[in-house]
């Protein structure tokens, strides 16, 4: 049994689900959304890009709490939600557990918008290989990869990722200060007065729900703290529980630190380079936002910037984030699947039967991500379908910790500043589902 660290220094030894959940987000979020959201609204929406990465961090950080205390999955923690129920071979869950699964599908199509950005990424690299046959590839890989690692490889494997990432990203908003691109004062000062161009709304809606965790990576962040053994006491000391959810705490601040350093640069490119392409302009003016190339616009974007060989700096970047996202994406979908199908009583639990679903999902998940960008080959539209979903899903996360923390033991619930906070987070993303209801059903 792990003993839960006591010092800042210790709980930094400890640090890695944040690892992993960041490389599920900068691929997507960082490199595709971000720039877009920058090359249409330019600098305005600076303030709406930080909401969405730091206001989400809290539920993460609540629902994790439960978690780790109750040594409880993600899914089994919101089994026992108020409600109606459904009983089948002996699991009782509720109507929420239910209603969540319906966001497979829409989460599938993301990951085959990833798969499609990948091989479009590959494809750029080497031309003589179809984007087809990338697809098939990168698919491959990526199971091949998930079903012979370990949590601690994929780890591993990923924190390369995101430290090369990191580095990149921080060389390039360095450069670009030395460029005629370079972001001033100015308009940062404009990009954080709360305007909000709603001609962009559905964009901005997408990038809220896919740009820093979204409700997807919430649950799966969930699964990763419990195999790293953040919920590893089996004692009942109060102290050392606090001492490992301390712990899970650093680690979201951490997801926080990577998140912001991989995003901020791409947005600032995206506002700084790309709002000045008239070309582009044109498309997003008519709000067709799917018919952005933005793989190729944010090489040219490189181009401008650093020069011409940054082209191939950038597609060498973007294809192995690009794949990270996808990797770490289908690792996650491998436990929440797996867990969905035995919370919900459609597979039953035996010794191994979580072992074995995690390693068959591992198969299908890759496959049918790449089927679903053969039946539609755009990678942004199926981003953007996952994205607006995404942010569909974040209240209900946010209502199902509000929730959770309360029927922890007083020693072990949130401060009350904590909670008054996931109150005004809620009634944001509140407003937000109900905007994106109200443009689905009514446009605006």
């Amino acid at each position: 049994m792990q003993i839960a660290p006591k010092t800042l220094k210790e709980r930094l030894k400890f640090i890695g689900p944040s690892v992993v959940v960041t490389g599920s987000v900068v691929g997507s979020g960082s490199i595709v959304m971000t720039p877009l959201l920058g090359a249409a609204a330019g600098f305005l929406l600076l303030w709406w890009l930080l909401l969405s990465m730091w206001s989400k961090p809290i539920i993460q950080a609540e629902i994790s709490r439960y978690v780790v205390v109750t040594k409880k999955t993600f899914l089994e923690a919101f089994a026992d939600m108020p409600g109606f129920k459904t009983t089948i071979q002996g699991k009782t869950t509720s109507w929420l557990v239910w209603f969540m699964f319906i966001g497979v599908i829409p989460s599938i199509a993301g990951m085959g918008g990833l798969a499609g950005a990948v091989a479009e990424a590959g494809n750029s690299m080497f031309p003589f290989l179809s984007v087809e046959i990338w697809v098939g590839v990168s698919c491959l890989i990526t199971w091949l990869l998930l079903y012979l690692g370990s949590y601690r490889s994929l780890e591993k494997t990923l924190l390369a990722m995101v430290l090369l990432f990191s580095f990149i990203t921080m060389l390039i908003a360095i450069s670009m200060q030395l460029t005629e691109f370079q972001v001033s004062a100015v308009q940062i000062s404009e990009g954080l007065k709360f305007s909000f161009p709603t001609e962009y709304l559905p964009l901005a809606l997408a990038v809220f729900g896919f740009t820093g965790i979204s409700y997807g990576e919430i649950m799966a962040y969930t699964y990763w703290c419990l195999e790293k053994g953040y919920a590893g006491s089996k004692s009942d000391n109060i102290e050392e529980t606090q001492n490992w959810i301390k712990t899970m705490q650093t680690d979201v601040w951490v997801t926080v630190f990577f998140i912001t350093l991989g995003t901020l640069p791409f947005f600032f490119l995206g506002a700084g380079v790309l709002n000045n392409v008239n070309e582009l302009q044109e498309i997003l003016a008519t709000s067709s936002f799917w018919e952005v190339d933005v793989i190729s616009a944010l090489q040219n974007m490189f181009s401008l910037i650093l020069g011409g060989w940054a082209k191939w700096l950038f597609i060498i970047l973007a294809f192995f984030v690009l794949f990270s996202t996808l990797l770490s994406g289908t690792a996650a979908f491998t436990r929440t699947i797996s867990d969905y199908l035995i919370s919900m009583g459609l597979v039953k639990e035996k010794e191994d039967t979580r072992n074995n679903l995690i390693k068959l999902v591992a198969f299908g998940i890759p496959f049918l991500s790449g089927l679903f960008y053969f039946i539609l080959p755009n990678p942004l539209t199926l981003l953007l379908i996952a994205g607006i979903w995404a942010a569909l899903g974040l209240p209900i996360v946010n209502i199902g910790a509000l929730y959770l923390i309360n029927k922890l033991e007083p020693a072990l619930q949130p401060k009350l500043s904590t909670i008054i906070i996931l109150w005004i987070s809620l009634i944001l993303q509140l407003s937000m589902a109900a905007l994106i209801i109200y443009d689905i059903v009514f446009g605006f």
